[in-house]
């Protein structure tokens, strides 16, 4: 006969099989987090095996010292708002004929029609064209060029959408002296040309009211005060329940806060010009993520071009495909179909079927260890994407078996300040099974904002880039 033993603190458990037994322990108020664990699939345990033999190969210790000198790169970043200029004076290799779009590159006729309106509507902007058909005519011709904004170091979020005088956020990390761009957000407009590829009289409007009125004051007051550091505005941010991706009011507040106190402080700004400015800060509830992706970017960009290094370094999608790149692998892509998103919808009218797969580069900020990987430090992001706080926490540490380090930058609260995990490493991808969690907003195949959700980089991606790998460094990575 067995004695049950007296429990004298209260249960925590951890559950691994089906999520009914989790829900159950949930009714008696038991603290439960549900692991998403299913075993790994087929191809993945053919990846396991090679990545076994990899480990006991003389590769190893090339792979291990490049990954510590990439994290390194990734913990001493220190990125800072510098200036606010139209892309075509500070984006490196950008020409007046080109425009800008999220995720990797596509040919024209496989774009979704969100992106490709877009494009159109960016030449029309520039003055190029006067109606859709002729820019889609000049596109086609190839006497306009379109192409992935992360390979000129920009973030595209949603449609992505930059053109040559459209004004844009420089982000410098000062430890590396590498930057990173994004698009402001487009202030009052419902939708705008970057974020969701619509055009009218009001969003042109706009548009130039940032490049010739709001741009040239802040870029003086930025040149003024030297910069504004982002890291310690993140930090605090994740202290007081933002993730950066979905959620940034805290750091919009922050940062605002003292942008207001910097204006009044600006000497001899017209008092029209000043209204202005202070109206459009008002009106930009996220003026912080902009800078937030941008921060990435320039973080992301001094952790590239690592021979040996197994570290992603960009992961964006476009509607159709997603990509991703790996630091030893310089600007190559590797693609799969982009994921669709799941998750809470603004209108009760809104079919799952009407939302676009993953569209944007704002998961770049997922690869610094924020978004879907600081999940614990937001609890109303948790909300927006259907789950619990305690799947939120769950989430984050399961983002930490397949990271090299915590991000010193960025404490979760809900984890005793232990560090975000951060620095995706691909050889733990296909190890464990582990797909990178992305937090984001739905857009509908019409360009409308539909709600927000989260879903999972594809595994495809890392099994493409684990094979252009072996190709490259043949020795001692098995056949």
């Amino acid at each position: 006969m067995t004695t049950a033993l007296p429990i004298r603190s209260p249960l925590k458990v951890i559950c691994i099989g089906a999520e009914v037994f989790a829900d159950a322990l949930r009714e008696q108020a038991i603290e439960t987090i549900q692991l998403q664990w299913s075993p790994p699939a087929e191809s993945v345990r053919n990846f396991q095996r090679q990545l076994c033999e990899l480990r006991a190969s003389p590769l190893a210790g090339k792979i291990a010292a490049a990954n510590a000198k990439v994290i390194e790169s990734l913990l001493n970043a220190d990125p800072c708002w510098v200036d606010m200029k139209p892309a075509i004076d500070v984006v490196p290799g950008l020409t007046p004929n080109m425009i800008l779009k999220s995720g990797p590159p596509l040919p024209w006729e496989q774009l979704c029609p969100t992106q490709r309106m877009g494009i159109c509507n960016g030449v029309i902007y520039e003055g190029l064209a006067t109606c859709e058909a002729e820019a889609e005519a000049l596109v086609r011709s190839g006497k306009i060029e379109y192409h992935a904004a992360n390979d000129f170091a920009v973030v595209g979020p949603g449609a992505g959408i930059v053109t040559p005088s459209m004004i844009v956020n420089v982000v410098e990390d000062r430890h590396s002296g590498k930057r990173g761009y994004c698009a402001p957000f487009e202030g009052p407009n419902k939708g705008g040309l970057s974020g969701w590829g619509i055009y009218n009289a009001d969003i042109k409007k706009h548009l130039d009211l940032l490049r010739d009125v709001v741009g040239p004051i802040f870029a003086k007051m930025l040149k003024r005060i030297e910069g504004i550091p982002m890291k310690a505005i993140i930090t605090r941010g994740g202290e007081m329940g933002d993730e950066t991706h979905s959620r940034q009011e805290a750091e919009s507040l922050i940062l605002i806060n003292k942008l207001f106190f910097l204006l009044f402080a600006e000497p001899a700004i017209p008092a029209d010009t000043l209204r202005c400015c202070v109206d459009f800060l008002d009106k930009t509830p996220r003026f912080f993520h902009p800078l937030g992706m941008a921060s990435a970017m320039a973080t992301l960009q001094a952790m590239k071009h690592v021979e040996y290094s197994t570290v992603v370094t960009a992961q964006v999608g476009n509607g159709v495909e997603y990509g991703i790149k790996v630091s030893s692998m310089g600007d190559q892509w590797f693609t799969a179909p982009s994921p669709q998103l799941k998750g809470m919808f603004l209108s009760s009218d809104t079919r799952q079927e009407d939302v676009l797969p993953w569209i944007g580069d704002s998961c770049i900020l997922e690869a610094i260890g924020l978004g879907g990987f600081a999940a614990a430090a937001s609890p109303a992001v948790a909300r927006l994407t259907g789950g619990t706080f305690a799947d939120a926490i769950a989430q984050s540490r399961e983002m930490a078996d397949i990271c090299l380090c915590e991000n010193r930058n960025f404490l979760l609260p809900a984890l005793d300040y232990a560090g975000s995990p951060a620095g995706i490493d691909m050889l733990k991808v296909l190890a464990t099974g582990i797909q990178p969690v992305l937090h984001g907003g739905m857009i509908s195949k019409t360009g409308k904002r539909m709600g927000a959700g989260m879903t999972r980089v594809p595994l495809e991606c890392f099994a493409q880039a684990f094979t252009a790998f072996a190709a490259k460094y043949r020795e001692g990575i098995p056949g």
